[in-house]
């Protein structure tokens, strides 16, 4: 069974993050979201109970619907840090490729995690808010950086796609967003991803800017987002302006992530929005 690739999806499309903990849970919450209009799936392997990440079980969740899937195995499980051994956890999801996913997720600091508080803490809410706070997931590390290029390739030789991502956990400029998507996209991903802090509405437009010039500068297809309340717009409106997907989520899914847009909201939202320029200015009636 040949699934499309993400890259050959039509942009802008729907992402819907599955967080249950075993394969029969993941398998109806995605039936119903196939049924809902999703057009592709992110596997939180993380989230999993660890006796069900085997070939098995996992080639059932893959082979239960027709729409591509990408696996992610975090350093975090939305609760809490998870320490594993970092060889260990790539592995699995390259392993998952093999199995029938169809992408993982490579964060831009794998084999060189940027210190840090712990995720899911009262530290790393303070680290969060405070200007001037490092970006996270994102290494310089040379070593590090070919060890990520020779997954990249294994991945490639297996059929799969790679996603590069970057949670900085962050307050980010424009200018600061852009550069660390550029410097992703130069190791050789098919896509790439960036996740900021916004605070404020101020900074909400930040990541939409931040959308617009990834958009003209960017040779992979990307998709930029933010955490926080006031991000909840920006998950409808980045989509609108250049990021590739927009994440959703289905609510019967024992995993709960309660910013994402239930897939019905997102999908009445995309196919009801006009966004399109059909016009360049010089044509266009201004009076």
């Amino acid at each position: 069974m040949t699934k499309t690739k993400f890259t050959q999806l039509r942009q802008p499309f729907i992402l819907t993050v599955l967080g249950d903990s075993n394969p029969a849970d993941l398998i109806r919450t995605i039936r119903i979201s196939d049924y809902d209009g999703t057009d592709a799936y992110e596997l939180n392997l993380m989230n999993m109970d660890r006796r069900y990440l085997n070939e098995k079980d996992l080639k059932a969740v893959f082979r239960s619907t027709l729409k591509p899937i990408m696996v992610c195995f975090y350093r975090w499980d939305y609760h809490k840090h998870i320490d594993i051994p970092e060889e260990e956890r790539v592995r699995l999801q390259i392993e998952a490729v093999r199995w029938g996913a169809a992408a993982m997720d490579l964060e831009g600091d794998s084999f060189d995690p940027i210190p840090g508080p712990d995720e899911w803490t009262e530290a790393a809410r303070k680290y969060a808010i405070t200007l001037g706070s490092k970006p996270r997931d994102l290494s310089m590390k040379p070593e590090a950086i070919k060890r990520q290029k020779e997954i990249i390739a294994e991945v490639h030789r297996l059929g799969g796609e790679v996603l590069m991502s970057a949670h900085t956990r962050v307050r980010l400029s424009v200018d600061e967003s852009v550069r660390i998507a550029k410097e992703m996209e130069s190791r050789g991903p098919d896509m790439v991803k960036v996740v900021k802090v916004d605070t404020s509405f101020e900074e909400l437009l930040d990541t939409m800017r931040a959308t617009v010039e990834m958009k003209k500068v960017l040779k992979v297809p990307f998709f930029m987002m933010s955490h926080g309340d006031h991000s909840k717009i920006g998950r409808v409106v980045c989509p609108m302006l250049g990021s590739m997907l927009a994440v959703a989520t289905q609510p019967v899914s024992t995993g709960g992530f309660p910013l994402q847009p239930p897939i019905r909201c997102m999908k009445a939202a995309l196919e009801n929005i006009d966004w399109s320029v059909t016009k360049p200015p010089e044509e266009q009636r201004w009076l």
